[in-house]
């Protein structure tokens, strides 16, 4: 039997598979990386493709001896559940690529697709065998199909939404994933699908490989990425911060012999300041735009005492987002400290609003104003380092956009735009 070159390679396909799948398997369960919900529905997919890539050849091997009793039955039964598995080894992998956008919709496609391929068993009307146990496709036969293609495609589509922008590469493997099931499946249906592995199952099982490496991936990403979030507000506190708490310090000290209570008050203010500075840091990450304003209202009330000239302007009418920690404060304290502090009437103006899919923060003064490629060029070299980490931080962990502009005599303005589509 194994001199036949075509059973040898048979032979060879299947280890080569299995050895792949569990590999996947044994991966999954020691990577401490993959979280305990993906790590289910990697084993979960993996038993499905196992049963598909062996349940044919199993079948039509053994199929006289083990079904011998209602041979037209148990090959009904287990096509039937062939067609589900294939429809939710494609749901698992949506769910894996994290789209969980109208999810009870795809849900019920699945439940559709099931009821319609368990109804073989009592009606003809998507598959049947005749008494040489030769397969028939009936009326909806093609239901499957385009159950699976719908899925597909959804696949598609919704990884491409998802990783559009500055992330669309991390969306290249489920796009590949995607356009190899199809073009597997176009390829069982061009070739007729026999007892053999199908290539629809290869395709399957090679998925199962990439998701696990795209997974792991995607996660030492992340947790990079918080680690180069949280070094840059360190940075950015050690830059900016000791300009502030040593003119407030003096302030405190001008102020303690000429009006005690204005000194107390400033006291208050300050350590309040402080606090809400260490809170930002334990948090790292993202912080609601609320925790942000009160932190900024805090920080400009105390430059307000110290130059009582200064206006400072809150149109608050989105603020149900998250944002990077010390976004808005730092862009503030630049505003004061290198644009309106000196000037008789100075105004600052800090806005929150909703335009179409994204959420926009403006920052605008009537400052000194500056030149913006000259600043540009002063950030290659390692200055306004203030500006940079605020938008590298905008950049990296919410996927938004900063956009200042300026001119000399006029003043500044700083736009902030995050993606509704990220929370």
């Amino acid at each position: 039997m194994f001199e036949d070159p075509s059973i040898q390679t048979m032979y060879a396909l299947n280890v080569a598979l299995i050895l792949q799948l569990l590999g996947v398997t044994i991966a999954a369960t020691v990577d401490p990386y993959i979280s305990e919900i993906n790590r289910r529905r990697m084993y979960f997919i993996v038993a499905l493709v196992v049963f598909l890539l062996l349940e044919p050849q199993i079948s039509y091997n053994f199929g006289d001896y083990l079904y011998k009793g209602a041979p037209i039955f148990w090959n009904t039964f287990l096509s039937a559940i062939s067609y589900i598995f294939r429809t939710m080894v494609l749901w698992l992998f949506i769910r894996l690529a994290g789209n969980e956008r109208h999810l009870p919709f795809i849900n019920g496609i699945l439940i559709f697709n099931a009821v319609v391929c368990m109804s073989a068993l009592f009606v003809p009307w998507v598959f049947w065998f005749d008494g040489r146990l030769a397969w028939h496709r009936g009326p909806l036969g093609m239901v499957p199909f385009i159950v699976s293609l719908i899925l597909d495609l959804w696949l598609l589509v919704g990884t491409a939404m998802k990783y559009k922008g500055i992330r669309r590469r991390e969306g290249i493997v489920p796009i590949l994933i995607s356009i190899s099931v199809i073009i597997s499946v176009l390829f069982d249906l061009q070739l007729g699908f026999g007892p053999s592995v199908s290539f629809l199952t290869v395709s399957m099982t090679e998925s199962c490989v990439f998701f696990y490496i795209w997974l792991h991936l995607q996660f030492v990403r992340e947790h990079d990425d918080a680690l180069k979030a949280e070094q840059r507000i360190r940075i950015m506190m050690s830059q900016i911060q000791p300009h502030f708490l040593f003119n407030t310090l003096t302030t405190i000290q001008a102020l303690i012999d000429i009006d005690p209570e204005k000194a107390s008050e400033v006291v208050e203010k300050f350590a309040l300041y402080l606090r809400q500075n260490i809170d930002s840091l334990e948090h790292g990450t993202l912080i609601s735009v609320k925790s942000e304003i009160e932190h900024t209202r805090t920080y400009s009330d105390i430059e307000k005492i110290r130059f009582p000239s200064i206006r400072i302007d809150y149109e608050i009418e989105d603020d149900e987002f998250m944002l990077p920690a010390l976004t808005i404060q730092p862009m503030v304290e630049n505003a004061i400290r290198h644009g309106v502090r000196g000037k008789k009437h100075g105004w600052v103006s800090i806005s929150t609003y909703r335009d179409g899919d994204d959420h926009v923060i403006s920052i605008r003064d009537n400052g000194t104003g500056f030149d913006v490629e000259e600043m540009i060029e002063e950030t290659k070299k390692g200055g306004h380092i203030g500006v940079k980490n605020v938008r590298d931080r905008i950049t990296d962990m919410v996927d938004g956009t900063f956009f200042i502009e300026s001119e000399k005599g006029e003043g500044t303005s700083v736009t902030i735009r995050i993606p509704a589509t990220n929370e």
